[in-house]
């Protein structure tokens, strides 16, 4: 089972990646990320680099010990996805596919000035449960705006969260619009609906950046018609632009 629910989180991870490996050689001062991390909230925690290429933690700070009371090189996605509250799991599971989903409709530049946001129960060494909220944000990416590397950050919210419910938001830095406190059930559920079949079938290969061409010829229509149904949804949601379309969309649970 575990082996199954790993797979699932990982093919969700490649997605992200878009399948690409990364470069050979990456070289980096782990201070120079320790300055990011005023972008998070931190009390008790810890602070790693991940490489989503290939699916492995380069760095894991000390501070592992003293949370979870465990080695640094302990600390793998095999761990991470293996102590996560049975409940938990199709929130976390969830959560992951919803931004693979978001990032792989940004731009390149707008990769980087996003922090991911949401909180699960994680079992510790000595068998209780702490409540973790995950922070990450990319820190390598490339001009197709594929995600290599990110740096997150877990903290012990225990004492402060006592709820099941967990929430995702999306916080936009340097002046990027950000999505706070995105539902579980919207991760699952589409609210008001909207669109029509067929134009939430177009918005769908619009976020995986598909232009109106190769969107014709998928679905054997014109590409005046894609066209059309594009201009359609702009004018019901009231947006302006194809990527405030996608993104609400992706908020909304419409895809």
């Amino acid at each position: 089972m575990e082996i199954i629910k790993y797979d699932e989180v990982k093919n969700t991870w490649k997605q992200i990646a878009r399948n690409k490996n990364s470069a050979d050689d990456f070289s980096f001062e782990i201070e120079v990320y320790k300055r990011l991390l005023g972008y998070f909230h931190v009390g008790q925690y810890y602070f790693y680099i991940l490489n989503i290429a290939e699916q492995k933690m380069e760095f894991v700070s000390e501070s592992v010990k003293t949370v979870r009371g465990i080695d640094p090189q302990d600390f793998t996605l095999d761990y991470v996805v293996d102590r996560i509250h049975p409940e938990d799991f199709p929130y976390f599971a969830a959560f992951e596919k919803k931004v693979a989903s978001f990032f792989n409709a940004l731009t390149s530049e707008q990769v980087l000035k996003y922090k991911v946001s949401y909180d699960y129960r994680s079992r510790k060494s000595d068998g209780s449960y702490m409540r973790v909220l995950q922070q990450t944000t990319t820190i390598q990416t490339d001009e197709t705006g594929a995600v290599i590397r990110v740096l997150g950050v877990q903290t012990d919210i225990t004492h402060l969260k006592k709820e099941k419910l967990s929430t995702l938001s999306f916080i936009g830095l340097e002046d990027e619009p950000s999505f706070i406190d995105i539902a579980f059930s919207k991760v699952f559920l589409p609210s008001n609906e909207i669109l029509t079949k067929r134009e939430k079938q177009i918005l769908k290969l619009m976020a995986e950046g598909k232009n109106s061409i190769t969107i014709a010829d998928e679905l054997s229509l014109s590409k005046n018609t894609i066209i059309t149904h594009r201009k359609n949804m702009l004018r019901k949601t009231d947006l302006h632009t194809t990527m405030d379309l996608v993104m609400k969309a992706m908020i909304e649970g419409w895809i």
